[in-house]
């Protein structure tokens, strides 16, 4: 769950990272209580470009305030309308720099990543480096040793360091899969403030984190519909275009099914992993999610019962066809209680294999 920046900067400020003095309106008039100019104001959206789209403005005055928050607040970037507005002093920027902590997968683990230089698309350029932070075990020399890497200096190395101490407590802190200060300015008076500030939540662990309790579904502006609901229902599904929805347990058992499918000449229309250990309910809830897609014709079913049980989604099945009984279902289970589940199958009169090309071959051939 990536938050708006105006929710990153007040987890910075929990942990003691300095940042401009600003206030979120929700309204263009609200800018006339505003005294403080002149003023940058940022549209608070979550998709990224918005400082090329116009999304970033300053003004000099109030009246010219008022009419720039008028304009941000109907553009729309990536059709995303912002709901409310950052107002910040406008800062004397000495210098930008780039930081932030994120997971990595070639190092397997975090890393702190950095560079010199802030600013646009910094993070796919060349000029970056990286200090491990390996086995996840922090120290505060790490952030020395990043600003070393980046070309600071003196007092400008501990106080480097310092925000990379706190930036890591966010991180750890709320659960984060990134966190990052872009830029990182150091002002007229050699001070450092993240004049800008992003925060991804690993969705997993909101459970632990009651601060962001009901927040998920207003941060997921850029999901289609059908995928949005998969979330608010603890499902993950992927639109495309073909004909045939897939359901499967595991990601790579379903990316071998799509496979299989555009090997034998299907177009999958979406596919949804269930995840391991789905239960009848919520195997039911995701069948009616990949068949709520009408272009789709057939639905694949393929389940490899390990803590999953095969009878749970036998039984899911059987109610579907009894609701929906012009339904096109392909099944193949195997697994956990495939016995008990394959007698369920034969009561319901859905057909069931356990041999997977078998399946998909009869799904690409019913789908036409």
């Amino acid at each position: 769950m990536r938050l708006r920046e105006y929710e990153a900067k007040a987890l910075f400020r929990e942990s003691g990272i300095p940042t401009p003095d600003g206030r979120v309106i929700k309204c263009a008039e609200e800018i006339f209580a505003h005294k403080n100019f002149p003023c940058t104001l940022k549209t608070q959206v979550l998709t990224g470009g918005r400082g090329k789209a116009g999304g970033i403005k300053f003004a000099d005055d109030v009246n010219d305030a008022y009419e720039k928050a008028q304009a941000i607040f109907e553009l729309e970037i990536k059709g995303d309308l912002p709901e409310a507005i950052l107002v910040e002093p406008k800062v004397n920027i000495k210098r930008e720099i780039y930081v932030s902590i994120l997971i990595d997968r070639a190092y397997r683990g975090p890393i702190i990543m950095g560079s010199a230089e802030g600013g646009v698309e910094i993070e796919s350029s060349g000029n970056i480096e990286i200090v491990p932070i390996t086995g996840g075990n922090y120290s505060p020399y790490l952030g020395r040793k990043m600003a070393t890497k980046l070309g600071l200096s003196g007092k400008d190395v501990l106080k480097f360091g310092n925000i990379v101490n706190r930036l890591w407590d966010v991180y750890t802190k709320n659960d984060c899969d990134l966190v990052e200060i872009n830029p990182l300015i150091v002002d007229g008076d050699d001070n450092f403030l993240a004049l800008d500030g992003k925060v991804t939540i690993n969705e997993d662990s909101l459970g632990r984190q009651p601060r962001f309790d009901g927040m998920l579904a207003a941060h997921l502006t850029d999901l289609g519909e059908r995928e949005f609901k998969g979330k608010m229902c603890d499902l993950n599904i992927v639109e495309l275009e073909g004909n045939i929805g897939i359901l499967c347990n595991g990601a790579g058992l379903t990316m071998a099914t799509m496979d299989l499918v555009f090997h034998h000449g299907g177009n999958p229309s979406n596919f949804l992993d269930v995840g391991g250990g789905a239960n009848k309910e919520h195997v039911a809830r995701a069948l009616d999610l990949v068949a709520s897609d009408e272009n789709v014709k057939v639905l694949l079913v393929n389940i490899l019962g390990g803590i999953t049980d095969c009878v749970e989604v036998a039984n899911a099945l059987k109610h579907y066809k009894d609701i929906r009984p012009e339904a096109n279902l392909v099944v193949r289970l195997v697994g956990n209680n495939e016995e008990a589940a394959q007698q369920i199958m034969n009561d319901a009169g859905i057909p069931m294999t356990n041999v997977l090309d078998d399946a998909v071959k009869q799904a690409v051939g019913a789908a036409g």
